[in-house]
């Protein structure tokens, strides 16, 4: 097996935020770099932005994209809301298509009723209320300067969001889906997921929704994988939809979140999705105490129209994938052209509880005939540390340079020895930014 050797700094500590560094490189070899700030969960309160025309050697000055504060309130905040409504759009970056020669992008809104604090954070994780919304979009900016933006749209009678009727229904409550993950494929055509809402993903499948996800389906998503491809006579793309995948609340009291995918030489997509052994009892799950916690994967032999049903992960030693509901990636090396997965891996599955344990960070080679992980090639990025008994591990980015092939990782490490993100005691907001430099044989 390639080995592979790691070096990690630790790039800043910040006693009062969750503090996140992302880099991107855009199509002229500009790298960007953001910097956010959270101080509550899920939720960035701070995103400044500076460029680097040299490859990080020096650097523009940041530039503030939205900075909550006392005076102005909330960014998201809309005014005419007597509730405290708050609105928040995330398209993701950009993709060059050479061949319509448009810049496509990829997001969704979100929509919190009573806010994000109140609303999601309390009301629906504690009460079960069903008070956040999504709705999928897409941009394209054509070679001429045109720009399109669409919502996608699967209901009758829905609506985009008007200002003057900041709670309509027909917005609220039609076309429930977020959207991301935007790529490339090898044959040229564009690849994204929308994330239809358990109701919806049901109906599109032709399943009863009351029978597959009863507990609380308004609260949770599918997904749906969606090529993009361009019809040169028409001048526009046309969207060819999967079969929606997703797991009962029987599998996972979350359906299905943050799902990865990645395309083996023989032309198997490969699809890895986190599920949830959560047991909030303001769902009323239908999971139990002993329903375990590991990594879902499905494939499609046909180009990603169809997918098979989600399975249970496995390595090559018929071993179970066990690993908690947190994010994950797929990596292909450019150093030596082989495909690597990166999450958290358990030793203990008894130890897996929703979103936790999430260490170690491990990256482990891919099968590339059949998707399986590689056992033997398993390596750890990084655990516990000298004094530490509890840590997060999840929350990484990951950049290749592009000219050695030397991969990137970007993560922030929270959730220290217990001192859990806004749990009300001083400290709770700290966190640490480590870079780690991934080195693999050629």
């Amino acid at each position: 097996m390639a080995k592979i050797e790691v070096i990690s700094r630790m790039r800043s500590s910040n006693p009062d935020y969750e503090e996140s560094f992302f880099r991107s490189y855009d199509k002229e070899g500009i790298l960007h770099e953001k910097r956010v700030l959270s101080d509550e969960c899920d939720y960035g309160c701070a995103s400044y932005h500076r460029t680097s025309a040299d490859k990080g050697k020096t650097w523009s000055e940041w530039e503030t994209e939205f900075q909550d504060t006392k005076e102005e309130g909330r960014h998201g905040r809309l005014p005419e809301s007597p509730d405290g409504d708050e609105l928040l759009d995330a398209m993701q970056p950009p993709v060059y298509d050479p061949i319509s020669g448009c810049t496509v992008s990829v997001g969704s809104s979100f929509y919190y009723l009573y806010g994000h604090e109140q609303g999601l954070c309390v009301r629906q994780w504690d009460l079960g209320e069903d008070n956040f919304r999504m709705h999928a979009y897409y941009k394209i900016v054509y070679p001429d300067g045109r720009e399109e933006r669409k919502m996608f749209e699967f209901d009758e009678g829905g609506a985009d969001y008007d200002p003057a009727k900041y709670r309509d229904p027909n917005f609220l409550d039609k076309n429930r889906c977020g959207a991301g993950d935007l790529f490339i494929l090898p044959d040229g055509d564009l690849c994204f997921n929308l994330f239809p809402y358990v109701p919806l993903c049901c109906r599109l499948a032709g399943i009863d929704v009351n029978q597959y996800f009863p507990s609380s389906p308004n609260l949770h998503h599918g997904l749906i994988v969606v090529r993009a491809h361009w019809n040169a006579e028409k001048g526009e793309y046309e969207f060819i939809y999967s079969n929606p995948i997703m797991l009962s609340d029987v599998q996972s009291s979350r359906c299905v979140m943050e799902p990865h995918m990645a395309i083996l030489p023989n032309g198997r997509w490969i699809l890895v999705v986190r599920g949830s052994n959560y047991k909030n009892p303001a769902w009323n799950p239908r999971v139990n105490p002993g329903t375990p916690g590991f990594k879902w994967f499905t494939f499609s032999d046909d180009n990603g129209k169809t997918f098979a049903p989600l399975m249970p992960w496995f390595f090559d030693t018929r071993e179970v994938v066990y690993s908690p509901a947190a994010i994950h990636q797929f990596y292909r090396s450019k150093k030596n052209g082989k495909l690597y997965w990166i999450g958290n891996i358990i030793d203990d599955p008894s130890t897996i509880d929703s979103n936790g344990p999430r260490y170690p960070l491990n990256i482990c080679q891919v099968d590339e005939e059949y998707g399986f992980l590689i056992k033997d090639s398993l390596a750890v990025i990084d655990g516990l540390r000298e004094g530490q008994y509890e840590v997060e591990l999840s929350n990484f980015n990951l950049l290749e340079d592009p000219d050695t092939g030397e991969l990137e990782i970007r993560m922030t490490k929270i959730n220290i020895n217990d001192a859990c993100q806004g749990g009300g005691k001083p400290g709770d907001w700290y966190s640490e930014a480590w870079e780690y430099s991934i080195l693999f044989e050629d």
